[in-house]
Parts: structure tokens; C-alpha cells; sequence
């Protein structure tokens, strides 16, 4: 039997409003005629995607809710379907729930007179964005970019992540944690190179076999703005002075974040339960320069540019840095 494309249209808008799109669309759809040019099936076409029938009903409402978020973009930001637009957001609901650790950097340098840059831009010293993939290891991605920049070499996120979870709690593997989970980490055990132990996004036992360590942390500091209501005016002098700052943000409240494509993300955009964590690179007088881990297709290259001084998406809520290593 034909549909015609009003009466597909009718389908789709009537699942919407029930909250089950994918009922009237399956994984066979895409290549009958009436709906080759669905969203959907653009979407699988041009990342190459196939989906089991078990898989699909998510994928397509992940799908169709996040291009609706196109209809968000103004002059100052747009948003459009990239690679990570039919994986689900995976929080770190971690960063609400326990206490980190206190770090061991004395914060009264933070506030040094001298004449900072009006602006600063790190990115030709990090190593390339990577993709945390469907796993909730953002801490470890965000704390290791710190590392990185430090050790001038890409680090192994699995080791860390599997090992730190193991020994140098509290840290949750694919479950969450804090990315000065990872510094602590880097205090006391061994820092593997990527290339050594590659990222595979799911949670596995310790190894210990990989190569000597690549970088060792002497000191690293934390800063939350629950005792320090100045927190994000700090952060220039952290960049300056140390590089990389690994932060907490929020992304779950809208998801806009998830389909993120140019300009300059709004502080209105999401709210400030943070629940995904990302490094900041630099700064300009208007934004932060943030690098996150969801790959290189998404945003500007992997990273993108958050509205500054406005505590955007609970920005500085949490801090952490490393300030000295060998």
C-alpha cells in the first residue's frame, strides 16, 4: 500500500505527540520510496549507520528530537545533526553526588597582579579530540587533556580510567567521576601512553603491564564555587599560569549542547546541575575556548565556545588543574 507523503507526515507528527515516533517508522522504511528522504534515513545514509530493530526506536527519536534543536540557532550559535546525534547523552551524575578531593595547590597565587592577555588559545599544544563514546568517562577525557597538554603526549584514557576506578577512588569506570580522580591517579601510579592501551569505552580490569610512566603530578589544585564565589574569574589566571583547566557543565537540562555546531553557546541554553565534564583551552573577552570529548565531527573540530561571565551551564562551579609535574 502507498502512503502518500502528507499521510507519512501525519504518522510522524502523531507519534511525537504520544512520545513513540519510532512506532511509525522501522528499520526497513528507509528504502521504500515514500520516506527515503525522511530525517532519519538522511541521517543513517550519511554516517553510515545501521541499526539492528532492537536499537532502532531509540536511535530515531535521538535522532528527531536533536534535529528539532536546529529550530534553537540565531546569529550568535547554530545547531544541526552531526555524528553523536543518535547516541544518548550519557551523565555523569557523579559530579552531584559525592565530594571530591580538596587538591593540594594553595590558591592564594591565583590572584597575582600582573596583566593578563585579553586573550589565549592552547589548542596547537593539545593532542587531537578524541570520542568518550556511549561510556560516562568525560572525567577521565577532561582530566586527561590536562595531563596531555602537560606531557606533551596522547595518555591512555582506558588505563587510567579502569586502574583509578580500581585503586584511586572515587572513580566509577563508565559510571562517572571527577576528573581530579584522574590527577590524584597520575600522583601515585604510572601514566600510560594511548598507543599502549587504546580506549575501547567499556569498563575492564586493571592492567598494569603497559610501558613506564610518561608524566608524574606534584601538585594540582580544585576550586568550587561553592567556597569561592570568584571561581570563574580565576580561571585567565589559571590558563596563564598553568594551562588547561579541567571543569563540570551542564548538558542534560536541554541536550542542546549534543547538537552544537558554531558560535558562541549561551549561558540561557542549559541550566547549572552539571553533569558532563570538559577542559578549558582559552579564552577570549566573550567566551571560554572548551575542548570536549565527543570526537572531532562535532562542534568547531571538537570544541566549541561558552558564553563567559555569566557562570554559563554552572561553568565554574568545579575546578581542577594541575599546577606542577615531572
Amino acid at each position: 500500500m502507498y502512503i502518500s507523503d502528507d499521510t507519512f507526515a501525519n504518522m510522524i507528527a502523531l507519534a511525537l505527540v504520544f512520545g513513540t515516533t519510532a512506532l511509525a517508522f522501522d528499520h526497513q522504511d528507509c528504502s521504500q520510496k515514500h520516506s527515503a528522504e525522511h530525517t532519519v534515513c538522511k541521517y543513517m545514509r550519511k554516517y553510515e549507520r545501521v541499526y539492528t530493530p532492537e536499537e532502532f526506536n531509540e536511535r530515531f527519536n535521538n535522532v528527531m528530537a536533536r534535529s528539532e534543536h536546529a529550530s534553537h540557532s540565531d546569529e550568535g550559535v547554530q545547531y544541526g545533526l552531526n555524528s553523536i546525534s543518535d547516541r544518548p547523552f550519557v551523565k555523569n551524575n557523579r559530579l552531584n553526588s559525592e565530594k571530591p578531593y580538596t587538591g593540594i595547590q594553595h590558591h592564594q597565587k591565583l590572584l597575582q597582579a600582573y596583566k593578563l592577555p585579553k586573550s589565549l588559545d592552547l589548542r596547537d599544544k593539545m593532542q587531537p579530540v578524541k570520542d568518550q563514546g556511549a561510556c560516562g568517562s568525560c572525567y577521565t577525557f577532561a582530566g586527561v587533556s590536562v595531563l596531555e597538554y602537560h606531557a606533551g603526549v596522547s595518555i591512555s584514557e582506558q588505563k587510567i580510567m579502569d586502574c583509578s576506578s580500581s585503586s584511586n577512588g572515587p572513580s566509577y569506570g563508565c559510571d562517572g567521576g571527577w576528573p581530579e580522580t584522574i590527577f590524584e591517579y597520575a600522583r601515585h601510579s604510572p601514566v600510560a601512553l594511548e598507543k599502549d592501551l587504546p580506549y575501547t569505552a567499556k569498563n575492564a580490569p586493571c592492567n598494569q603491564t603497559c610501558a613506564g610512566s610518561v608524566l608524574h603530578v606534584d601538585r594540582y589544585g580544585t576550586l568550587t564555587r561553592e567556597k569561592d564565589e570568584l571561581s570563574e574569574s580565576r580561571l585567565p589566571y589559571i590558563l596563564n599560569t598553568y594551562g588547561p583547566v579541567a571543569v563540570a557543565i551542564d548538558v542534560g537540562t536541554t541536550e542542546l549542547l549534543m547538537s552544537y555546531k558554531e558560535g558562541v553557546f549561551p549561558g540561557i541554553a542549559c541550566g547549572d546541575t552539571v553533569d558532563h565534564a570538559v577542559t578549558i583551552v582559552g579564552y577570549t573577552e566573550e567566551y571560554w575556548i572548551m575542548r570536549n570529548s565527543w570526537s572531532e565531527d562535532w562542534g568547531d573540530d571538537g570544541y566549541f565556545y561558552l558564553e563567559r561571565g555569566v557562570n554559563a551551564c554552572g561553568v565554574a562551579n568545579y575546578i581542577g588543574y594541575v599546577s606542577e609535574t615531572h
